[in-house]
């Protein structure tokens, strides 16, 4: 039924509207050019089917584009596009099949009469059986913002029906032969956009940065930096022994928490000033606040060392499943304002990699210098070294463009 549909609304196209002395053709200017030759008079002696087969005659040797006597794939593709229509090609063969009686693959004179004629008659039956009205269709189509279906093209879509607009939305009418093709003809359309659009999302364990580093909630404000400058990362997961994500921390947790240690460094300094000067005050005379400081000389300078990352982490993060969608993940970020989330397996806290904006940016092809790069599991230049000497030696080969 969809293809019958397709021909029917094409054949339509083919064939321009009555005038309004109930003719099918001849209104095209060229027609009218080319109908000048002949009178009026002259063409109305054989009655109105002689001044229908010469305005015929006229519209056919105007698609006739080589003037073989013959119209091929090409010159009805053609016609259609004059009309405004970009049809497709095997919409157009099919047309080209109803009208071909002989099969010989092209359509000559009275063929193109006698299918011109049959589409009067079906329109005139139309036209009594509904009141002189030809069911139409409009469908309107129109890609979800924020949806990431950037395979679907509407406008391509709509193409064989006439319509057009842009590849998230478009609209095309389509003329029926009866109201009961209207179903066949939607379900055409959303069963092509499946088969040739609607592709399966890829979901984040298929872009993720995996595997990464991550930091343990013992570690302090120095070997949490360390890390950062040795693997040039800006953002770790916190896990537990099992490999539970239980935080995140980035490099302005370990900036706040330096700065908090170095106040707390300095305060001490001055406190320990202050009893200093009052001990020498008081002519080395015996100070119980001596026995005092040295009892804490020793927690002092274990807490020298820094205070363990659990203490001052992102507590409260976000995790997402491995699982889920790129559209999904992508709302995620962008809602929360976050440069990363921890990926975790379906159901569970267990790291298994991180998300970032750069790995989505990557999928939409933004930048295409965008490579994967994983900073934390890369080779160490030591290790690179071996290459780069090979592609030295290996550059004395290229050829000079």
């Amino acid at each position: 039924n969809s293809g019958n549909s397709n021909s029917k609304a094409l054949s339509q196209k083919l064939l321009p509207a009555k005038n309004k002395n109930n003719s099918n053709f001849g209104n095209h200017p060229k027609d009218k050019n080319e109908l000048s030759n002949t009178s009026m008079k002259d063409a109305w002696k054989g009655g109105e089917n002689a001044l229908r087969r010469t305005r015929l005659k006229a519209a056919f040797e105007r698609f006739d584009i080589d003037r073989s006597g013959y119209l091929e794939v090409n010159e009805i593709s053609a016609a259609l596009a004059s009309t405004g229509v970009i049809a497709r090609e095997h919409s157009i063969v099919s047309l080209l099949e109803d009208i071909d009686t002989d099969g010989d693959g092209k359509v000559n004179f009275d063929e193109f009469v006698t299918f011109a004629e049959d589409a009067e008659a079906r329109q005139q039956v139309l036209g009594k059986e509904k009141g002189k009205h030809i069911p139409t269709m409009t469908i309107i189509g129109r890609v979800k913002a924020g949806v990431n279906m950037k395979s679907v093209n509407l406008n391509h879509l709509f193409e064989q029906y006439g319509g057009g607009g842009h590849a998230k939305a478009a609209s095309c009418t389509v003329r029926l032969g009866d109201e009961s093709e209207a179903i066949g003809i939607l379900q055409g359309l959303v069963d092509e956009m499946i088969e040739t659009s609607l592709m399966k999302q890829p979901t984040v364990a298929d872009f993720m940065t995996s595997p990464v580093l991550s930091a343990k909630p013992t570690m302090t404000e120095k070997q949490v930096e360390d890390l950062f400058t040795l693997y040039d990362v800006r953002t770790l997961p916190v896990v537990d022994d099992n490999n539970d994500v239980i935080g995140l921390v980035t490099y302005k947790e370990v900036a706040a928490a330096k700065q908090r240690l170095f106040n707390k460094e300095q305060k001490r300094l001055r406190q320990e000033a202050k009893r200093n000067a009052a001990a020498k005050s008081d002519n080395g005379k015996d100070n119980p606040n001596n026995k005092y400081d040295k009892n804490k000389k020793g927690k002092r300078e274990e807490r020298k060392l820094g205070s363990p990352l659990k203490g001052w982490m992102k507590a409260h993060v976000l995790i997402v499943d491995a699982s889920m969608t790129m559209a999904e993940v992508e709302s995620y970020l962008l809602e929360n304002d976050v440069g990363c989330i921890p990926v975790v397996a379906e159901g569970t806290k267990q790291l298994v990699g991180m998300v970032t904006r750069t790995d989505l940016l990557r999928q939409h092809k933004y930048y295409s210098g965008l490579h994967y790069h994983n900073k934390g599991f890369a080779n160490s230049i030591a290790a690179r070294k071996p290459i780069i000497e090979l592609r030295k030696k290996l550059k004395q080969f290229d050829f000079d463009e």
